[in-house]
């Protein structure tokens, strides 16, 4: 029979060994919590409009036809085919929205200077900037598509894919080499818009 000192032992480890559970339990059940809230905080995120624009954009700049023609087939509206613009000098679509009016402007200049030093293509602005509707600049094609909130209050449907089957088209039409996806916090100046590597 165990003496007095055996069962003061046994309840201590089994005391010890009850309350280590107790912890490990504890920080289970806050690891699956903060779990939970960062799925709940990526699933919102994933919900945004900023975050569907921003990835749109991003696999518009990587592959730009594929992204178009999957996206494409779930467009709400079929805006009108323009006849593309002669010429051998091929087009570059410069997919530029969410720009203010002094960016924008500051953009379209750049672009003109662009193709005075090196007219090497012609390039097209897709801009959901109010001033820039029907601004005409030589040698530089401008083309409005209204805002996400504009285009929510008059039309339904995915402005997303809207603006996505928009260059999908102007690439066709215009038989565009490349599409660029302009940075709205940082649009390139006309010293970086003649750096051949990047744009």
């Amino acid at each position: 029979m165990p003496d007095a000192d055996d069962l003061s032992l046994a309840r201590w480890e089994v005391a010890t060994l009850t309350g280590r559970l107790r912890s490990v339990e504890a920080e289970r059940d806050a690891a699956m919590r903060e779990r939970d809230r960062t799925q709940d905080l990526v699933a919102e995120l994933r919900r945004s409009r900023s975050y569907r624009i921003g990835r749109v954009l991003g696999d518009l700049a990587d592959d730009p036809m594929r992204t178009a023609r999957r996206l494409l087939r779930r467009r709400p509206a079929h805006p009108p085919r323009r006849k593309p613009a002669p010429g051998p000098v091929p087009a570059r679509v410069y997919v530029a929205v969410g720009l203010d009016r002094d960016a924008s402007h500051a953009l379209v200049r750049a672009l003109r200077q662009r193709i005075l030093v090196d007219g090497d293509h012609r390039p097209v602005v897709v801009t959901d900037q109010p001033a820039l509707r029907g601004l005409g600049v030589p040698g530089v094609i401008v083309e409005y598509l209204p805002d996400p909130a504009t285009w929510s209050r008059h039309e339904t449907g995915d402005w997303e894919s809207l603006l996505a089957g928009r260059v999908a088209q102007l690439c066709r039409d215009h038989r565009a080499a490349r599409t660029v996806v302009v940075d709205p916090r940082d649009p390139p100046t006309l010293a970086r818009l003649l750096e051949p590597s990047r744009y």
